[in-house]
């Protein structure tokens, strides 16, 4: 699970965007190093609340990740949770 995070202001641009690191034993499995996305405001309090799913999302793909790595087969898994 992912400390909180804040979002991450561009220096240019000005616009919010979401960065969230994968740990590196499972890059191979997820295929990239960094989960980063732009939340498409400038305005700090309403990128606040657009990156709280973001966290989610981005937790549920490393515990999955983390579940094919130790291959447990008692977890069931959605079509969903098979997207990456």
């Amino acid at each position: 699970m992912s400390i909180m995070s804040s979002p991450f202001k561009h220096p240019k641009s000005a616009i919010y965007t979401h960065r969230n690191g994968v740990p590196k034993r499972l890059v191979p499995k997820i295929g990239k190093a960094v989960f980063k996305q732009s939340l498409n405001t400038k305005d700090l309090r309403e990128a606040k609340s657009l990156i709280i799913p973001l966290l989610a999302d981005v937790d549920n793909q490393i515990r999955l990740a983390e579940l094919q790595l130790t291959d447990d087969s008692s977890q069931e898994l959605s079509l969903r949770d098979c997207q990456f």
